[in-house]
């Protein structure tokens, strides 16, 4: 069932990108209390408390920052299963960040068609003209998802104790790619995620 609110953003046909709403933080709080996703992030487990975390959920939902944006990754069932984001956006670049959350959303195609989708509504939203993400040096999941989805690597960066792999996205290329036929049109994503 797709959502019945009016607030998403893109529909990728193998999944929604909405806007966040104050019931993911549950969700949201759990993920990042997860060990294994924060090992993703390179980032230590969340360690505040509920109320700590909804208090700046809240924040956030009524305080837009133009340049910081979360969003919600649904299924067209409905379950929310992960969280893509913006943020560092300086009318130059954006730093760009996507969560699977939950193991029966991963590889299986989502993260690529998500990013895809993500991409194509940033370049149509926001004035940049390149996409960067950080992606952990042994996440080799994650750097070929990316690269599917049309980012490059372009240098390492060390951020104690972890290695990380800028990888970049030129607004120019990126969008002769896409007329190209390099990435899938979001009405074939079903049919690509279960091949």
């Amino acid at each position: 069932m797709r959502s019945a609110r009016n607030d998403t953003l893109v529909d990728a046909g193998l999944l929604l990108i909405r806007r966040k709403r104050r019931e993911d933080a549950l969700d949201d709080f759990r993920w990042r209390r997860d060990p294994e996703i924060a090992r993703f992030d390179g980032s230590e487990p969340l360690s505040s408390t509920f109320s700590r975390y909804l208090r700046g959920v809240d924040y956030d939902l009524h305080f837009v920052d133009p340049r910081r944006q979360v969003f919600a990754l649904e299924s067209p069932e409905g379950v929310h299963f992960g969280n893509i984001m913006y943020y560092n956006a300086d009318g130059d670049s954006a730093e760009i960040g996507i969560c699977v959350a939950l193991a029966d959303y991963r590889d299986r195609g989502m993260g690529t068609v998500a990013m895809v989708a993500f991409v194509r509504y940033l370049w149509n939203t926001l004035v940049v003209r390149e996409l960067y993400l950080h992606t952990l040096e042994w996440n080799e999941r994650a750097r070929n998802s990316f690269a599917r989805a049309g980012f490059e690597e372009t240098t390492r960066v060390l951020r104690d104790p972890h290695v990380f792999i800028r990888m970049e996205a030129r607004r120019e290329w990126w969008l002769l790619h896409d007329m190209e036929g390099r990435f899938p049109p979001a009405d074939q994503a079903r049919r690509i995620s279960n091949e």
